[in-house]
């Protein structure tokens, strides 16, 4: 069962926290979730400028400069609300770094540092827009608190350009690359983006969940997110990959 969620949508502020008006532990939770997010986006963008930099069909290019403009302002949107509560970025990533090591952040990493190739970028795209999306709009949208409830709010609008593109340029590489390589590049990507959203039943996950931070346990994302992939999928004539049931996913 869920727990009882203590503080309703969007009721604190910066100065409530400043001011030590709330639970010390509610700060800590929440500082470690900005964190990630503005961590998560700062990735994304680095992904975006190696496409840039290495894809070779220039026709993708304003779309890949627009999405990387739009991805640098969501993870400044969100270091500023850190900083807003005392936090610098150095610190916030510095705070990050070893759960780098979670397989959470196994598909941020990738596309920020090996993703290599249009397929693979494209695969890239289609698992962080696709599960960026649902955290945002189903988790942060509605947060407690104010200010990361104003920036998803923001970012929302350009998250569903992005899914729409990567939606949009999964039919197209069907045509060009074929049924068989598209499916071998999902299956490269596919455990990585289903860990996106973490553990199910995790500590933290409570907290989140408690505070109001968070509407949806991980568990119940990753099994969202899958349902929604398997229909868009099916509409270009791929099956899912089938995964392991616990966490971390992987490929059966």
């Amino acid at each position: 069962m869920p727990p009882r969620r203590e503080f309703p949508a969007r009721t604190v502020e910066a100065e409530d926290l400043r001011l030590q008006r709330v639970d010390p532990h509610y700060a800590k939770t929440l500082i470690r979730l900005l964190a990630a997010h503005a961590l998560v986006g700062k990735l994304t963008a680095l992904g975006y400028q190696r496409a840039l930099d290495t894809m070779a069909d220039k026709a993708l290019r304003p779309v890949i400069e627009k999405n990387l403009a739009e991805e640098r302002r969501h993870a400044a949107l969100v270091y500023r609300a850190l900083r807003e509560i005392g936090i610098t970025q150095e610190e916030a990533d510095r705070a990050m770094i070893p759960t780098l090591k979670a397989p959470s952040f196994e598909a941020p990493l990738r596309f920020a540092k090996s993703a290599a190739g249009e397929l693979d970028f494209l695969m890239g795209a289609l698992s962080l827009d696709m599960t960026g999306r649902l955290m945002i709009g189903v988790n942060y949208k509605d947060s407690s608190y104010a200010p990361h409830a104003r920036a998803a709010e923001y970012i929302l609008d350009d998250e569903a350009a992005h899914e729409m593109f990567a939606a949009g340029e999964l039919a197209s590489a069907v045509d060009r690359f074929g049924l068989e390589a598209v499916a071998a590049a999902l299956k490269q990507w596919l455990p990585a983006a289903a860990n996106f959203f973490g553990p199910p039943g995790s500590g933290f996950g409570y907290d989140c969940l408690r505070f109001g931070l968070k509407a949806r346990d991980n568990g119940e994302l990753t099994e969202l997110y899958l349902s929604m992939l398997e229909r868009r999928l099916g509409n270009v004539g791929l099956a899912i990959p089938q995964l392991t049931a616990g966490y971390p996913h992987a490929l059966v």
